[in-house]
């Protein structure tokens, strides 16, 4: 039986959950689980124990993974990115991802996913290259359950999916006709449903409540696309009770009638194909996926017609239906497609050295995109400012005395306490000097620039909103809001060199108490805008500046400028 995991059947949400894991994981070479349980935490898009965010990652971690809850529903949603072409696994590990092309695209599709959604969908097929899955049947799977239902008048339910599309071969077109007829005998008795049903349990040696649970996300996928409607009657079955019941819509008539149309193109086609039109074969069944669901295809016009005439002997004049993400090995797919990249052996010795080197130094807790990174001082050298600040004194005093970092940190977290905004933003603004930004708070009563504070740069300049404790104590939706409004207005007025995706930094004496609603609002806004909004609390700027005129670790100030999310940087 084909078996499709339930992390959830709202389809809208797990395209969102995909297009969110790709915002905060697309910088990656290579990601985990572990990275898409982070993300689904610190966006409040997943539960465990009654808790969201990082409480519910702490409450979730197992040392058994198997018994890890967020765990294990990263791996579902995993499990599906894969089938559907949009992630791919690593040919040494199989639980280290990197994004396709093709969820690339689905990444990229915020105002009309449902094309591409149906796209992919369509061509989850199966035996294929990508995923060892155990079912002996070959499918073309929601393809096949459109055809079914084409064939029996446009009706079908629940567990006629099982027994029928979900449990044949169907490119035996006997086995096709013949599945037809079975079911046709079945319906208007429900008591040979349950038989059915009973006896194929029974042969596969699965509860039916499990195979019941495997069609949630298939049911959900064909009222989504448009395909079928639902509704309750007894009309198939008169002597059972209502039950739910999908009705062909025109649209699911009219993508059945294509279905019998295009050619149908196969793991076991493309491997009998010549090596020498393979490449054009890729192009093609992946271009065209791309212009039916409604991207421009334009530039790649002249590589859709070479390739067509290439293929003419293989194809004819008939569309093709054929998804190279989700039938090739993905370096193959790559390099037809001319892309370079495939994660390789060295990219995962490399993720497992940062892994490693990374456990003793800081441990930071941010949204994937956000880390800022501690690193190790190569040198005994530590910064040389142009003008020694007040705190940097006060900072290298507390050193000469031997205090400890720690110490320092919570002796000036005290004192600025009631800061007013006269004292905090300069302040602010000298920390980051520190972190070797060439950074000033602004003159008030300057109302061109928006800013509380700016770090200039000849390319990257980073506008900085800033809030007192004496102002809110916790920084609020408030300051997140006005981050986006300087950002905006820097980008406007070009008073400072800048880019698109250079951070607008909101800093503020507590992180949000509210994590929860300030990190949605993040999220939407980068959604909307492709705005990076970072947050950063005064006492992790402290830790930095310490460890920086320490000269025990310092700050690449490309990290802040990448860094997206709320930040919190804590001993280890």
């Amino acid at each position: 039986m084909i078996r499709f995991p339930n992390p959830g059947s709202d389809i809208p949400t797990f395209i969102h959950i995909f297009q969110t894991i790709y915002t905060y994981l697309s910088d990656y070479k290579v990601f985990t689980l572990d990275d898409m349980s982070q993300t689904l935490t610190k966006m409040n898009l997943a539960a465990s124990s009654g808790y969201v965010g990082e409480q519910a990652l702490k409450l979730s971690t197992r040392k058994d993974r198997s018994r890890d809850p967020l765990y294990n529903q990263s791996k579902m949603y995993a499990e599906l990115y894969r089938s559907l072409g949009w992630i791919t696994s690593s040919e040494e590990k199989a639980l280290l991802f990197s994004f396709t092309l093709l969820g690339e695209h689905m990444a990229a599709a915020k105002i009309d996913p449902k094309s591409i959604f149906e796209e992919s969908v369509l061509g989850i097929n199966y035996p294929n290259q990508v995923i060892d899955n155990k079912n002996e049947n070959a499918s073309r799977t929601f393809a096949t359950i459109l055809l079914t239902a084409y064939e029996l008048d446009g009706y079908i339910c629940r567990d006629e999916i099982i027994v029928g599309p979900l449990n044949i071969d169907d490119t035996d077109l006997r086995a096709f006709s013949s599945m037809i007829d079975y079911i046709k005998a079945m319906r208007g008795d429900i008591r040979k449903l349950h038989g059915a049903i009973l006896e194929l349990s029974k042969r596969i040696k699965i509860q039916i409540n499990t195979m019941q649970n495997y069609t949630r996300f298939p049911m959900s996928v064909l009222t989504y696309c448009g395909w079928f409607e639902k509704v309750r009657q007894n009309i198939l079955y008169p002597n059972g009770r209502n039950m739910v019941i999908l009705k062909m819509t025109q649209y699911g008539r009219e993508k059945a009638e294509w279905l019998k149309r295009v050619l149908d193109i196969r793991t076991e086609h493309f491997e009998k194909m010549d090596e020498a039109v393979k490449p054009a074969m890729i192009r093609l069944g992946f271009y065209t996926m791309l212009q039916r669901a409604n991207f421009d295809v334009t530039p790649v016009y002249d590589s859709i017609a070479k390739d067509s005439v290439a293929l003419s002997k293989h194809i004819g004049d008939k569309e093709l239906l054929f998804s190279p993400y989700q039938t090739i090995k993905t370096p193959i797919v790559n390099s037809a497609l001319g892309i370079e990249y495939t994660p390789s052996s060295s990219d995962i010795k490399e993720y497992n050295r940062i892994v490693a080197e990374t456990k003793d130094i800081y441990k930071i807790t941010a949204a994937p995109k956000g880390t800022v990174r501690l690193l190790r001082q190569t040198s005994t050298d530590t910064l040389s400012l142009k003008e020694e600040s007040e705190i940097s004194k006060k900072i290298k005093s507390m050193i000469n005395d031997g205090k400890e970092d720690q110490e320092i940190v919570d002796s000036l977290f005290a004192e600025y306490h009631n800061a007013t905004q006269t004292v905090f933003y300069p302040l602010i603004a000298d920390l980051f000097c520190i972190l070797g930004f060439n950074c000033t708070a602004t003159r008030a009563g300057i109302n061109y620039e928006r800013w509380d504070a700016i770090a200039i740069d000849d390319d990257f300049t980073i506008p900085i909103e800033i809030k007192s404790p004496s102002e809110e104590e916790y920084i609020s939706i408030k300051a997140v809001r006005q981050a986006l409004e300087n950002k905006i207005i820097l980008l406007s007025r070009k008073t400072y060199n800048t880019d698109w995706d250079t951070v607008s930094l909101a800093v503020g004496y507590h992180m949000p108490h509210d994590r929860a609603e300030v990190g949605r609002l993040i999220d939407d806004i980068k959604f909307a805008f492709n705005i990076k909004i970072g947050i950063i609390d005064f006492k992790s700027l402290l830790i930095m500046a310490i460890k920086t005129l320490r000269g025990s670790a310092y700050i690449d100030p490309q990290e802040i400028r990448k860094m997206e999310g709320l930040i919190n940087v804590e001993n280890s």
